[in-house]
């Protein structure tokens, strides 16, 4: 026994061994799953037994899509043994189940399955057809892994109609679509049909090439039933370049794993190679030995007896199918009847709504009426308010431009340093404070300030204020929100104040500096921040001679109105932040 089986077989025991334990209903079936995949490629006759022990369950108290499931796990435990006339018996019962329960991805697969037996039946039309039907089905749900598989599938009817182009356009899309999806692995099976059908055009290097790169994706123990064809095939193409040593070696290793397998088909191929092999060498008599071997394999494998089988399972199924149609036909027409009956006794009931309609559609008209006349007036109000608003606007702006214009008269006339730049600081206080009116009755929004607009507005003028339009960078990091006047206005003084105390202090030799202002919304809060690149704060400096220290007072005055918590570090420049908490934002 080859070590990969050990932990195969201490996982079906383990599985055994649960499955007994659970209720004889369908909390098994999970575990029955399990136990089936761990067995149906490798121990077909084992993966029969749990598949009936799913289909008793399943046909007491499962679902439609489950009762499918174990015809379907049924089918492909008889693919598995060559059983094929039984096989196609289950996956017709399981396409039955999988239609009543209306699930599309089974329904494909089970047309995908029903395809695979006519395949091996070489019934090519009738395997096209359900190939297609597959294909149309996962392309539906956008399997694109099914997709593939299904398209090699369809290459394979190709290759045995010597539609040799189509067949490698169909194996070239399948391995495409895996190599793309990340799963190369599984990419095998195409890369070793295609080697085929290179093989089948006289490119038997290329041929080769490709079917040593099936082999290399192609992990030892997942997909036996594949590795032992590519081994096999391998075999075959250095046989007929000559190369006996390699090809007697890949041969006996196909055959060997195509036997514990059981991929009945990779035997019967196997012998047919060997014997040409042998053959080859004259080696007659093992020759004729492996030639007798594949001619009983192919035929209890296809005769005419199970051909005949099969033709009659599927007419049974196709007329059964029609059946179906012809029930939900007669149930369709008796609804229609209903229906009409429906519409004839609700006539008159119709008729009686509709005066009782038309009367209420009358009074709703005069009620209309009256309300529009109403909203006309009060429209006509909103507007003379609004206007009268935007006026105030207008006219609060006029007076603080007044009050700068006077503030900087008497500033020209001081000869005294810090009370002109007390007076100075007092007009830009001033025209923040303006700066807000003025978008208040211009951009036609009276009940909120748009802040990213405006603080970039304040900002450039106090930069030009200070002349310090060439040297300084301005950044603004604020998010695009509306704010309510009463919020807005201790925020723009706040800023003002912030801003000025950057361009005065943080570049003392007038050097070039960068200032950046942020202001977002979180939600609970609003967080502000005012940093520059200059020389950094120094809370222990004296600035008696320049500062009145009304601007420190103002800041923190409005920041305890706003409920706002505010701190001052230094990292490579001056940084201000300060949480805002108690704000509204326009309506």
């Amino acid at each position: 026994m080859a070590l990969g089986v050990l932990p195969a077989l201490a996982q079906v025991d383990s599985l055994i061994r649960v499955v007994q334990q659970l209720p004889n209903d369908t909390t098994r079936l999970p575990v029955l799953t399990e136990l089936l995949r761990a067995t149906v490629f490798t121990d077909p006759d084992s993966g029969l037994y749990f598949a009936e022990r799913y289909r008793m369950v399943a046909e007491k108290g499962g679902t439609e899509l489950q009762r499918g499931m174990g015809h379907n796990f049924t089918g492909m435990c008889h693919t598995g043994l060559g059983e094929h006339d039984r096989a196609l018996e289950h996956y017709l019962q399981a396409l039955q189940h999988f239609e009543r329960g209306g699930d599309p991805w089974y329904e494909a697969m089970a047309h995908n399955n029903i395809g695979s037996v006519h395949e091996k039946q070489k019934r090519w039309d009738r395997s096209m057809a359900e190939f297609t039907m597959a294909l149309d089905g996962f392309n539906a749900i956008n399997d694109t892994v099914w997709v593939a598989n299904v398209s090699n599938n369809l290459g394979n009817i190709h290759f045995e109609l010597h539609e040799y182009d189509r067949a490698a356009e169909r194996y070239r899309a399948a391995e495409r679509i895996l190599v793309q999806a990340g799963m190369e692995v599984y990419a095998g099976n195409a890369r070793m049909n295609l080697a085929n059908v290179l093989d089948r055009q006289g490119m038997k290097s290329e041929a080769m090439r490709v079917m040593r790169s099936a082999l290399a994706v192609m992990p030892v123990g997942e997909d036996d039933h594949s590795r032992a064809g590519v081994l096999s095939n391998l075999g075959r193409l250095h046989g007929e370049v000559g190369d006996q040593d390699s090809a007697l070696y890949f041969l006996r290793q196909g055959m060997e794993l195509a036997t514990t397998s059981q991929a009945m088909a990779v035997v019967a191929n196997s012998h047919a190679y060997l014997g040409a092999y042998f053959e080859r060498n004259g080696r007659l008599d093992s020759a004729l030995f492996h030639h007798k071997r594949w001619s009983a394999l192919n035929d209890s494998m296809f005769n005419s007896e199970r051909s005949a089988q099969i033709t009659e399972m599927q007419e049974k199924y196709d007329s059964g199918r029609k059946d179906m149609l012809l029930a939900e036909n007669k149930a369709q027409l008796e609804q229609r009847s209903l229906t009409i009956k429906a519409i004839a006794a609700g006539a008159a009931l119709v008729l009686l709504a509709a005066l009782f309609a038309f009367r209420a559609y009358r009074i709703k008209k005069r009620t209309s009426e009256e309300l529009a006349r109403k909203n006309a007036v009060i429209d006509e109000q909103l507007k003379e308010k609004e206007l009268l608003l935007r006026e105030i606007h207008h006219r609060v702006k006029n007076n603080l431009q007044t009050v700068s214009s006077l503030l900087s008269i008497q500033g020209r006339g001081i000869a005294d340093p810090t009370a002109k730049q007390a007076v100075n600081d007092s007009r830009l206080r001033v025209k923040s404070m303006a700066l807000i009116h003025q978008d208040l009755y211009r951009d036609g929004d009276l009940t909120g300030v748009q802040m990213k607009e405006y603080v970039e507005k304040l900002a450039s003028s106090l930069i030009s204020s200070y002349d310090r339009a060439d040297s300084v960078q301005l950044q603004l990091a604020i998010d695009d929100l509306s704010l309510d006047v009463d919020t807005a206005v201790p925020l723009g003084l706040i800023l003002n104040e912030l801003i000025t105390n950057a361009l005065k202090y943080a570049w003392p030799d007038a050097g070039e500096g960068v200032l950046v202002i942020g202001m977002t919304n979180s939600g609970d809060a609003l967080r502000i921040s005012v940093r520059d690149n200059g020389i950094g704060y120094d809370p222990d400096a004296d600035r008696s001679a320049d500062s009145t220290g009304f601007g420190l007072g103002m800041i923190k005055t409005f920041a305890s109105k706003l409920k706002a918590e505010w701190s001052i570090r230094n990292e490579r420049g001056t940084v201000v932040e300060m949480i805002v908490r108690n704000f509204k934002l326009a309506r």
